[in-house]
């Protein structure tokens, strides 16, 4: 390999674009070993950019020192493959260390105990905003793919909490704030307050921290993935709804 350089692009075609350009030679000076594809990753995380090893043929070509691509000791270069279980013996830890593998993610799975019949798990690991994802939207979908994988086959249902970065608890409670405000203001302004979508969890969250609060009731209203909350006032003096020409 003392005259090969490995390049890395969005697609094969741009990885080639930019060895030929990095070696100022043309397309018959090389010739191109693909090493990996591009992979667009799993539910928005863990792509990877497509992988080549440019090898130089025409000689008076002259390759960059920090370019080449240095042989390595054949023991270091097959890194040990890690046991994937088949789909019926999954448990939920090992389900979620093999779709964290997949997507590139160095990070582990810790069991966090039980509570009410519903068994808890955290992520564990660093730079883990790409699994919670906007508004935990990505840590969800991982959470319902992890219960629907180990309920497959099994007579014995089971429920799976997923968490990182303890972020479950900092959005209940920025969410139990955000209601106190939203009801405060029906108050103040003696109307009813519709919220943005939410899914079913949070809209639980809301409900529950309202719960009991004089001149307020909620429910929810729409169809997913629009469902909202809307916080009622239903105070004597409540106002009629705004009508849409209303400034």
């Amino acid at each position: 390999m003392a005259n090969s350089i490995e390049v890395s692009a969005k697609s094969i075609d741009e990885a080639i674009e930019k060895g030929l350009s990095l070696l100022s030679c043309e397309r018959e000076d090389v010739t191109v070993e693909v090493i990996e594809n591009a992979k667009s990753g799993f539910l928005g995380i863990g792509a990877t950019p497509a992988k080549i090893l440019m090898t130089v043929l025409t000689e008076g070509i002259e390759i960059p020192e920090a370019l080449l691509v240095k042989e390595e000791a054949p023991a270091t270069k097959k890194k040990e493959e890690k046991k994937v279980v088949k789909g019926e013996e999954l448990s939920a830890t090992e389900f979620l260390t093999n779709v964290l593998d997949f997507i590139g993610c160095d990070a582990k799975i810790e069991e966090a105990g039980e509570e009410n019949g519903i068994v808890k798990l955290e992520i564990v690991g660093e730079n883990l905003g790409g699994i919670i994802g906007r508004r935990g939207e990505t840590l969800d979908a991982l959470q319902h793919l992890t219960n629907l994988a180990i309920n497959r086959r099994s007579n014995e249902k089971k429920r799976i909490s997923l968490d990182a970065e303890n972020y479950r608890a900092k959005r209940s409670e920025a969410l139990e704030k955000f209601a106190l405000r939203s009801a405060n203001q029906a108050i103040k302004y003696k109307r009813n307050r519709a919220l943005e979508p939410m899914n079913a969890y949070e809209r639980h969250i809301i409900h529950v921290a309202l719960q009991g609060m004089e001149n307020i009731s909620t429910s929810s209203v729409g169809v997913e993935p629009n469902r909202r909350v809307v916080i009622n006032y239903t105070g004597a003096d409540a106002r009629p709804p705004r009508r849409r020409n209303d400034r």
